[in-house]
């Protein structure tokens, strides 16, 4: 099965908001949950563009 580019996409924001959030330093809520939103709404895209 082919991966696709927008699912990529929103697993790399996640991780590396994961990654920067526990390790490098603490994003505020402000910023965090318009970009896991902005993830999650690419991740949902491309299964959405799978089909």
């Amino acid at each position: 099965m082919k991966i696709n580019t927008l699912i990529a996409i929103g697993n790399l924001i996640y991780v590396v908001y994961s990654l920067v959030d526990r390790f490098i330093m603490r994003i505020p809520d402000i910023v965090a949950i318009p970009m896991m939103i902005i993830g999650i709404a690419i991740i949902l895209g491309g299964f959405v563009k799978m089909r």
